[in-house]
């Protein structure tokens, strides 16, 4: 098999209670975590893609035969004594993230696979470690990282904030091909509240994208910075709108090619995941016209 993608990640259980709704609802161990968002768009892309994890033995019959039935997808895993679980609070205008438990580390399991053209390490809560980085890159063209994962912490509640291990995040975001941060991510790590200061710190010999939810995004081109807003939609769940975009940019990157396209319908499939609570493959639709529209509202951040 010619690997397109791997996408190196825990898929997560995830309880979530939408207290942005007029009245609060909750579910329970949705199936989460960056892979299994990754396959809402699998079908739509003709690209050869393995999710690298692990999940206890407790993890759902139903998600793992749902996983295991995804076209030009496969699931490579190991058992671990738990599965990665999450809470999530949704308000209007934030989050809040807990950890309920955790699975074991990728490291060893990941090194032993085989490389492919692209990767994106997108970690929940620390089960990659620099050996497994370094990895990726000597066994792929092209590396992404979705940073999250890498600058999480947890306090006597269990939740999630942030926290930098700021001489490593600087090798990291430096030493790969393409970066990912949120808005909040990056001001935090900069110490920068303005977007343009924001970008001008990140590192200028790669791409650096930091998201803005409905406020779209910005990224960086040959030491340029770029703005492109986001598609006004109507959300359901904005969980999982980074992993779509970043696996389908991480899919069909070439440096060859037009970033800001890629970018821009990358943009297109994260709003049109948005509108949905449950996993499954987003509509077999044609995203080019919107993808468009999203291009025509490139900015130049001077």
């Amino acid at each position: 098999m010619n690997i397109d993608l791997n996408i190196i990640s825990h898929v997560a259980l995830d309880d979530k209670v939408f207290y942005s709704e007029q009245t609060s609802r909750k579910v329970s161990s949705d199936l989460g975590g960056p892979i299994s968002f990754a396959t809402m768009i699998i079908p739509l892309i003709n690209k050869k893609i393995v999710g690298i994890t692990s999940f206890g033995k407790d993890f759902p019959k139903e998600h793992l035969q749902y996983l295991n039935s995804i076209e030009n997808f496969q699931l490579k895993f190991f058992h671990s004594d738990e599965t990665t679980k999450f809470l999530h609070e949704i308000y209007e205008e934030k989050r809040k993230l807990y950890l309920l438990s955790k699975a074991q580390k990728l490291d060893d399991f990941m090194q032993s696979q085989e490389g492919g053209k692209s990767c994106l390490l997108s970690p929940v809560f620390h089960e990659i470690s620099e050996s497994s980085i370094k990895w990726a890159i000597e066994n792929h063209e092209i590396v992404g990282v979705d940073i999250q994962g890498f600058i999480r912490k947890i306090d006597s509640e269990k939740e999630i904030s942030l926290s930098f291990d700021r001489k490593f995040i600087s090798w990291l975001i430096q030493s790969v091909d393409i970066v990912k941060f949120s808005f909040n991510e990056a001001a935090k790590f900069t110490k920068k509240d303005s977007l343009k200061e924001i970008m001008s710190l990140l590192p200028q010999n790669n791409i650096q994208i930091v998201t803005m939810s409905e406020k779209g995004l910005a990224f960086s081109k040959n030491g340029r910075y770029f703005h492109m807003a986001a598609p006004v939609v109507k959300k359901k769940d904005p969980t999982g709108a980074g992993d779509v975009f970043m696996t389908y940019l991480l899919s069909e990157m070439d440096f060859q090619e037009d970033i800001e396209y890629l970018v821009a319908y990358g943009m297109a499939l994260a709003a049109e995941k948005v509108k949905y609570q449950k996993i499954g493959a987003l509509p077999a639709q044609k995203y080019e016209k919107i993808t468009e529209e999203i291009m025509q509202t490139k900015k130049e951040i001077l």
